[in-house]
């Protein structure tokens, strides 16, 4: 009985380790991606689709893939708390031209804290990013939930970065709900909200970006959404 269970105990390890080595080696083969190009074509309308809460170990590959394969540059907001143990996979989010912002290190309403605390979850997050990507500077942060006020805008004195259409995929949505939600509000200059800890958000990307691309729609980082706006 002993044996089996040591038998059985050692196949799951192998398993285990073979899925680990599996997602580490298609991690450092998607480094090797050319970076996506942003927008160029300053007459066709432009949107940003940002996701938040990552990266997740999951669902977050798999976006990556998608937004690859349709050459849509985007915006991730990463948790400095869930960096750790996916180093490969926030270089290859750097790598493949998508920026980076903060979403604060452990999720917290910020508006319930002091500066001090407020800082500290800025400053984590930043140092967290700085082991993985040391030539990385964070430019936006993204409050959780959305609620900032100017108490906390102060404290964090870095742009906060928002978002003009919820996607409302952190709500039970379905794919097929996703879908409709983005693709029935969105203009020109929008920002888009998702959530790449999500099975459905992955189901709805590849359509969503279709769509957009259909009707014109260019694919820009926050960053680049703002330059255009500039200018």
């Amino acid at each position: 009985m002993k044996r089996k269970n040591i038998l059985f105990c050692a196949f799951i390890c192998v398993v285990i380790g073979l899925v680990v080595w599996g997602l580490s080696a298609g991690a450092r083969s998607r480094l090797k991606r050319n970076a996506i190009a942003g927008p160029v074509n300053a007459d066709q309308p432009v949107v940003a689709l940002t996701f938040d809460d990552g990266p997740n170990s999951r669902y977050t590959p798999q976006i990556l893939d998608i937004l690859y394969e349709q050459q849509a540059a985007a915006t991730f907001f990463l948790l400095g708390e869930k960096m750790d143990g996916n180093e490969l996979l926030i270089r290859e989010i750097a790598a493949s031209g998508h920026e980076i912002g903060s979403h604060t290190f452990s999720h917290p309403d910020l508006t319930a804290l002091d500066n001090s605390e407020i800082q500290k979850e800025i400053r984590q997050t930043d140092e967290a990013l700085k082991k993985i990507l040391p030539d990385y500077s964070i430019r936006y942060v993204r409050p959780p939930y959305g609620r900032y006020t100017e108490k906390v805008q102060a404290a964090i004195d870095r742009p906060l970065m928002l978002w003009t259409i919820d996607s409302l995929d952190w709500e039970d949505s379905d794919a097929e709900k996703i879908y409709t939600v983005v693709v029935d509000q969105i203009e020109d200059g929008d920002i888009v909200v998702f959530h790449d800890d999500n099975e459905e958000t992955v189901k709805a990307l590849s359509k969503i970006i279709a769509e957009l691309k259909k009707r014109g729609f260019q694919f820009a980082t926050v960053s680049q959404l703002a330059q255009i706006n500039e200018s």
